[in-house]
């Protein structure tokens, strides 16, 4: 079986950190997001992978050659423009074929799906490509399926009566699709597969879903992507680790810490509630840290405070700065425009996310 791991993305919902990193790359509790997606897929058999790039690719390219991920086949398929969800699968499509059932993902995720069950569930219902769900939760388009598990609707279209509705989910991202699929996508120019190809097949009666009341997270924005962290840092080991490598977790008082290699913490340092601490990074004396991910080589002058944030990777951070509720990023160019919501201080990237000034 072959996958296909959608990474082209701009990661503008991810700004200014994206300015720095490939969105895929962003590391979670320590390890490239990417990197951990590849390895599921490889615990589940699946070795050959395709994934596409568009935006800073060359350095996604590296860390791919670099990281050492579990498939025994990685093939590139660079976008010269953004091909959307549907282009971009048409675009590597040479790579995808002659297998079967295929595979598709996006790169923002991190799950327990059992994907063996759901390629068995997808066979055995005959359709034509096979969603896996998740309950439905706010922020995300509803997807509604009947009692046979056939999906009637994404996000209202086509319109369905409610009377056959029998569940009501999110699409996590993570699709099964016959070959016969890439014939629908539209042969020019990006396209997107749910509006394009997956609407037709519901109206059709040839799109099914498959549940997963399992661990499921995107993080796709600032706050998803700290509640996320967050999130997995609460979890037991036993739970957690299925789903990602991370760095070594430990407990301060009563915080719960995941600390890279070569993590320089000086005397002083209080955490609170949960926070990452990336490889290489030095917390100088008197710093506070609370609900917090600090990115690789990042340096924190003495008595920053740091609340709900995501601070770097290699960010210098004067002494005594504070920040609520914000993404902190060192400015790789101090002339570029920046996008809505983000500015220049203190020769840093800065953007609220939640309520609370920077």
């Amino acid at each position: 079986m072959k996958a296909m791991v959608l990474a082209a993305g701009l990661g503008e919902r991810m700004v200014p950190l994206s300015l720095v990193l490939p969105k895929p790359a962003i590391p979670v509790l320590g390890r490239p997001i990417i990197l951990e997606v590849l390895r599921g897929l490889a615990r589940a058999g699946i070795l050959d992978v395709t994934v596409n790039l568009h935006h800073k690719g060359d350095r996604l390219a590296e860390l791919l050659a670099e990281g050492r991920p579990g498939p025994a086949k990685i093939h590139l398929s660079p976008e010269k423009s953004i091909l959307g969800t549907g282009g971009g699968i048409r675009h590597a499509s040479r790579f995808l074929t002659g297998s079967g059932t295929i595979l598709v993902r996006n790169s923002d995720f991190l799950a327990d799906i059992d994907l063996s069950a759901a390629v068995a569930a997808h066979r055995s219902s005959g359709a034509a490509a096979t969603l896996v769900v998740a309950p439905a939760r706010p922020g995300y388009s509803e997807l509604a399926v009947d009692r046979d598990g056939r999906v009637l609707s994404i996000g209202g279209e086509p319109p369905v009566d409610p009377g056959r509705v029998a569940g009501r989910h999110l699409f996590t991202g993570c699709h099964l699709i016959e070959e016969e699929v890439l014939d629908l996508i539209p042969p020019r120019g990006p396209s997107d597969i749910v509006r394009h190809v997956y609407r037709r097949l519901a109206e059709e009666g040839r799109l099914h879903a498959v549940a997963h009341d399992g661990f499921w997270w995107e993080f796709g924005t600032p706050r998803e992507y700290l509640d996320g962290s967050l999130r997995l840092l609460g979890l037991p080991a036993d739970v957690r680790r299925p789903i990602l490598e991370t760095d070594p977790v430990r407990t301060f008082g009563s915080a719960s810490v995941a600390v890279g290699p070569g993590a320089d913490l000086h005397a002083g340092v209080e955490f609170h509630g949960r926070a990452a601490i990336g490889f290489a990074c030095m917390i100088a004396e008197g710093c506070r840290l609370e609900d917090t991910v600090v990115l690789p080589e990042t340096w924190l002058g003495p008595g920053c405070r740091f609340r709900r944030c995501i601070v770097g990777p290699a960010t210098e951070i004067p002494a005594s700065f504070e920040a609520d509720g914000a993404m902190v990023c060192a400015d790789p160019d101090p002339r570029a425009e920046l996008p809505p919501g983000t500015i220049r201080s203190q020769g840093l990237l800065i953007r609220s996310f939640e309520a609370g000034a920077p």
